[in-house]
């Protein structure tokens, strides 16, 4: 009896297998809390409900390589990227389509060794900023206020700014700026500016797929939105349990970080996705009047050649 139990399971799981729509993704960077909702997702059996097999990739976020990139080479079927990421590489010709937008609220900042009394007070600083992007928002920043920056490139970290090799780093509220408030014991409040503050608080992180596999594969990303939502439904109902499964994920691909940066980053990160207008976490899709703004301000600092249908991308 036992023997036919067993042959039983193999059997349904092998049917499953067979049956079971296989989908790639690829978070943009390396694995940590910032992609928490989807580890949740895919361990919690989120994605094996809706029939999706689901193969989580991270491309390690090495310079001269993006998420995106990897989705037009077909590495992946489907990446978190950013929106102002999404938009450039749109007017490159890449038709990218965004299925869900977690982020509602910008975590982009920048933290100085001296005080930031005006956005003027950055103008000619030496500040690092990431080989790989993720940098667009502080572009538009400094084309407002009319500021040129000593840009230092660096991959990721924070050794720049620790050692004195910068005047000032950018970095995001759930990620760099937490490492440097441990590294440093705090950062004084008067020593930070963020964009958000400045007319420049546009969302970031949400789901793209390019437009030929929406179109050939709508249910599957469908159904990926759907279990993606509950996995980060359940993360935020569920905070010390999802901190573990993400751990083991940063464990699986080697990541150096700690247990402590991780917890602080996914409560940052769930708060990012908290809706100014509701006050929940309602994966509000970008209105029409942010894209177009987005577009019309990229345009003008020369990243955009021309605006973008907003239907043709938000879905």
């Amino acid at each position: 009896m036992k023997r036919f139990a067993s042959f039983v399971a193999i059997f349904v799981t092998a049917l499953y297998s067979l049956q079971a729509q296989v989908v790639a993704f690829m978070p943009q960077w390396t694995a940590q809390s910032q992609f928490a909702g989807y580890y949740v997702a895919l361990e919690k059996g989120f994605y094996a409900e809706e029939g999706l097999e689901v193969l989580i990739e991270h491309f390690g976020g090495h310079a001269g390589s993006t998420a995106v990139e990897h989705l037009v080479r077909g590495d992946a079927d489907i990446i978190t990227s950013q929106l102002a990421t999404a938009i450039i590489a749109g007017g490159q010709g890449k038709k990218l389509v965004n299925v869900l937008q977690t982020s509602q609220k910008n975590g982009l900042m920048c933290v100085s060794h001296h005080p930031i009394a005006a956005p003027s007070s950055l103008d000619g600083a030496r500040v690092g900023r990431w080989k790989s992007g993720f940098a667009e928002i502080c572009d538009l920043f400094c084309h407002l206020n009319g500021l040129e920056l000593d840009w230092i490139p660096y991959l990721q970290g924070i050794n720049l700014f620790v050692s004195g090799a910068v005047e000032a780093l950018l970095c995001y509220s759930y990620s760099e700026y937490l490492q440097l408030v441990l590294a440093t014991g705090g950062i004084p409040e008067e020593n930070l500016i963020y964009f958000r503050d400045y007319g420049l608080d546009f969302p970031e992180d949400g789901l793209y797929v390019q437009e030929s596999y929406y179109m050939e594969n709508k249910e599957t990303v469908d159904k990926f939105v759907r279990a993606s939502k509950k996995g980060w439904d359940y993360a935020r109902a569920n905070f010390d349990e999802t901190l573990e499964i993400t751990m083991q994920y940063v464990e699986r691909f080697d990541v150096v970080t700690n247990r402590t940066l991780q917890r602080r980053m996914l409560e940052e990160v769930l708060h990012l996705q908290l809706n100014p207008a509701t006050g929940r976490a309602d994966y509000a899709p970008v209105s029409r009047e942010v894209f177009g703004q987005m577009c019309s301000l990229f345009i003008e600092t020369g990243h955009l050649g021309s605006e973008l249908k907003y239907e043709e991308m938000i879905r």
